[in-house]
């Protein structure tokens, strides 16, 4: 039997089968504005694709969560929003999606009325839904940024961007863009969790490292400081939302996906044609490779590969 690499773990390097995981990104609720008819149809999708073919061969396996990546809702001022998306996710699988959601703060989650260091009642109840994850999480002191292993691989969430300082938002201030310390809390999880570099690493957060997903979002200096925290350690793949759409590119040599919405969302001035499904990704983790699927709700789309074996020179 071929030597096995350290971080692997001997429960994951023995599994017969691929671990699985699905993501998604920017819901959006926003009730009387589009609806949520894409969305449902998406987690119906979701529900039933477990034994499935997959498009690099094999059979999708039972998701073991759903990572959800920033803008659950749309519009703070109704509260109903934000109790349709609890109908539909939960961190926990009891709710319409079947499987536990991972969740990320986004943009939309905040509000640019919210004082500067305060938190809004979505935020709140996101710190309270995190304390009652089920399995092994590590946090930060407010329960806000989380990590976890899945088959020897470590995910580390940092909500709308790796950074320490608030950001304007498109040239104006906005002490609300406030990441919460997210690159301390990355770099604590590099330092202390991460005690072999070779072990493979994916990062999730909201904001895009390119375009639109980057430009008046956050700034220059925050990807300067996020590569020289970064450098020397196995980072598989980064994951992001906020565009609505899916693109697989990469910055500084790092591979990145960004996650799709679920819906293409109605014309709010033809309120009488619904949503329509958007797509998800699904992602299947090997011994020694990461594996993507991009499905629409009615097809396979796009697939990647990579191996999880990269070395990392001693810096």
């Amino acid at each position: 039997m071929a030597l096995l690499p350290a971080w692997s773990g001997q429960a994951a390097a023995e599994a017969a089968e691929p671990m699985t995981f699905f993501v998604t990104a920017d819901p959006q609720i926003n009730i009387p504005k589009w609806g949520t008819a894409g969305t449902e149809q998406i987690i119906d999708v979701m529900n039933g694709l477990p034994g499935a073919d997959f498009p690099l061969g094999g059979k999708v396996g039972k998701p073991v969560g759903v990572i959800v990546a920033g803008d659950l809702v749309d519009e703070l001022g109704n509260a109903e929003n934000w109790k349709r998306y609890k109908s539909f996710y939960d961190p926990r699988g009891k709710a319409k999606l079947m499987f536990p959601a991972y969740e990320i703060i986004g943009n939309h989650d905040l509000s640019s009325r919210q004082p500067a260091g305060e938190l809004n009642y979505l935020q709140k109840e996101f710190i309270e839904r995190n304390k009652h994850r089920e399995g092994k999480f590590d946090f930060d002191k407010h329960h806000y940024h989380y990590a976890w292993t899945w088959a020897g691989v470590r995910f580390i969430q940092l909500n709308i961007f790796p950074g320490n300082t608030h950001r304007p938002v498109y040239d104006r201030e906005a002490p609300w863009n406030d990441p919460r310390l997210s690159l301390d809390f990355l770099k604590e999880e590099l330092s202390t969790r991460v005690t072999d570099k070779n072990q493979p690493i994916v990062l999730v957060w909201h904001y895009g490292l390119r375009g639109w997903g980057l430009d008046k979002w956050w700034t220059q200096e925050d990807l300067t400081e996020l590569a020289k925290v970064i450098k020397g350690y196995n980072i598989a793949l980064i994951l992001h939302g906020h565009e609505h759409r899916f693109d697989q590119y990469q910055w500084e040599g790092y591979d990145v996906i960004m996650a799709p919405s679920p819906q293409q969302d109605r014309d709010p001035k033809q309120p009488e044609i619904a949503s329509k499904p958007k797509g998800f990704l699904v992602f299947r983790l090997h011994r020694d490779k990461i594996e993507m699927g991009h499905h629409t709700g009615s097809e396979w789309k796009q697939t990647w590969s990579k191996s999880l074996r990269a070395t990392v020179k001693a810096q």
